[in-house]
């Protein structure tokens, strides 16, 4: 092989490593784009007025392994008709006023067991 095809050989093998570059750069940055719309997508849905129910039903859907106490501020559930807000993906739930929606916005996961949205 003569030094002119070396050099084109070369010029080449940098050109496809850069192109290769590019292309992992791009498709990372586009993925990234899409998680952060589903995220928005899932805590907006986690926090919508739909998650937002009585203990006595949120409990029902539990079926029988409701906890007494919430997870967040440590204070038993009065019962009935008192609101939580319930994480849809697991059924977890928590009083609807104790902080709940600021751990689901900053964080994306249920705060009893680590799950997402």
């Amino acid at each position: 092989m003569n030094a002119a095809a070396v050099l084109a050989l070369q010029i080449t093998a940098v050109a496809l490593v850069v192109a290769l570059l590019v292309a992992v750069i791009v498709a990372a940055a586009w993925g990234a784009k899409g998680r952060a719309g589903r995220d928005v997508v899932d805590v907006e849905r986690a926090l919508g007025a739909a998650t937002i129910t009585t203990y006595e039903r949120a409990a029902a859907g539990l079926e029988g392994k409701a906890a007494d106490v919430c997870a967040i501020c440590l204070s038993e559930y009065a019962g009935g008709d008192e609101l939580v807000r319930v994480v849809p993906a697991c059924g977890h739930f928590f009083h609807a006023g104790c902080g709940v929606d600021a751990w689901l916005r900053a964080r994306q996961t249920c705060p009893l067991c680590r799950g997402g949205l």
